[in-house]
C-alpha cells in the first residue's frame, strides 16, 4: 500500500489487480521472479485477474461502518432464524404474523408454552430489538455522511 499511495501523491495511474486472484499463480518446483512474472502476464492478456478496487481513504471509514452495519445484520437474521427453527423444533403452529418487524413481535412468546422456551425467545427478541435500533442508527448516519460528500468520480472510480 505504501507503493500505490506514493504513487497516487504524485499523481500516477496505477492499475491495482485483485490479491485474491493471484493463487491462480501455481505450479512447478521452480520459483522466480521472471516465472512469476511470465504468468502473472499471461494472466493480464486473458483478463484473468479483475481490478481490485481501492477505496479512496476518506471513504474507508465509512467502508468500515458498513462493513459493521452488514455484520449485526447477518446477527439479526441468525435470530429469527432461531426463533423459526425453535416454533419448528417444538412442533407449534407456524407464527402467524411477520417477525422481523418490532410490532409483530407483541404475541410472540405467548406462542410458547414452556417457562424456559420463552426465556430463550425473549433473550432473541431483546437482542433483536437492540440490533433494530442500532442498524436503523448506522444506516441513518451512513446516509447523512455519504449526503455530505462530493458527488460520485465515476473516472476516478475506474483508474483506482
Amino acid at each position: 500500500m505504501a507503493i500505490l499511495r506514493g504513487a497516487q501523491k504524485r499523481k500516477l495511474f496505477v492499475y491495482v489487480r485483485h490479491a485474491f486472484y493471484m493463487k491462480a499463480i501455481h505450479g512447478g518446483k521452480t520459483k522466480n521472479d521472471r516465472i512469476d512474472s511470465y504468468k502473472i502476464a499471461a494472466l493480464l492478456r486473458g483478463g484473468n485477474l479483475p481490478l481490485a478496487y481501492v477505496y479512496p481513504r476518506e471513504m474507508r471509514a465509512t467502508r468500515d461502518l458498513l462493513r459493521r452495519r452488514m455484520r449485526f445484520v447477518r446477527k439479526r437474521g441468525g435470530l429469527f432464524s432461531h426463533i423459526q427453527k425453535t416454533i419448528t423444533q417444538y412442533n407449534l403452529p407456524p407464527y402467524e404474523e411477520r417477525i422481523d418487524q418490532a410490532r409483530n413481535r407483541a404475541g410472540l412468546l405467548e406462542h410458547f408454552e414452556d417457562d424456559d422456551v420463552q426465556m430463550s425467545v425473549a433473550a432473541n427478541m431483546a437482542l433483536l430489538d437492540s440490533y433494530d435500533e442500532t442498524i436503523a442508527e448506522l444506516g441513518r448516519a451512513v446516509y447523512f455522511m455519504l449526503r455530505r460528500r462530493e458527488p460520485f468520480d465515476q473516472e476516478r472510480f475506474v483508474r483506482s
